[in-house]
């Protein structure tokens, strides 16, 4: 048995997803170029978002790692309803990337994530940066599909049709004050 194609708008099967086994509720959406690009471009999206949270997450403690975490996790939910779940893998292994090399001691010895040490004030901080942008990315990955799909548009019944509106005829103005009125009739 044939597993039923689910259409788009006017009956197009363009990106047509199947279901899967009987009785299951996984979906095969089938590998496109546009599908990699997105990939690619939430790839380096994640690269940009990364940098930017691992420069800022120190910025106003412990506010600066909150509002990173969370832009970290609106953004991966976005990147999820744009493009799926590819896409959010392709976030994720940028933010990752970009974290890690950023973690690292700098040539002159500076480091943005600092572990602990002499001075380091919310010594945790860094850690909660580098575990929290993976785990808010999972988050974003386990919440329910349901949320990221559209059901399917219901055409509406057509509603009563507007009654047919009788043109001007040989003898009325067509526009008042811009023809010689009927001298027959008064005018108002």
């Amino acid at each position: 048995m044939r597993a039923p194609v689910w259409t788009g708008p006017a009956g197009s099967t363009r990106g047509a997803e199947r279901t899967g086994a009987a009785g299951s509720l996984a979906r095969v959406r089938h590998l496109s170029l546009s599908t990699v690009v997105k990939a690619v471009l939430a790839l380096v999206l994640g690269l940009l978002l990364g940098a930017f949270g691992t420069v800022m997450h120190r910025s106003i403690p412990p506010w600066g790692v909150v509002l990173a975490l969370a832009l970290v996790l609106t953004v991966g939910v976005l990147v999820r309803a744009w493009s799926g779940l590819l896409a959010l893998l392709g976030l994720a292994i940028g933010v990752l990337v970009s974290v890690q090399v950023l973690s690292q001691t700098g040539p002159g010895g500076d480091v943005l994530v600092p572990a602990s040490g002499p001075g380091v004030q919310w010594a945790g901080l860094g850690w909660v940066w580098v575990l929290g942008s993976i785990a808010v990315l999972v988050v974003a990955g386990v919440l329910p599909q349901r949320w990221f799909v559209d059901p399917p548009l219901v055409p509406a019944e057509p509603g009563p049709a507007w009654p047919a509106v009788e043109g001007p005829s040989d003898g009325d103005p067509v526009l008042p004050g811009l023809e010689k009125p009927v001298a027959d009739e008064p005018r108002p």
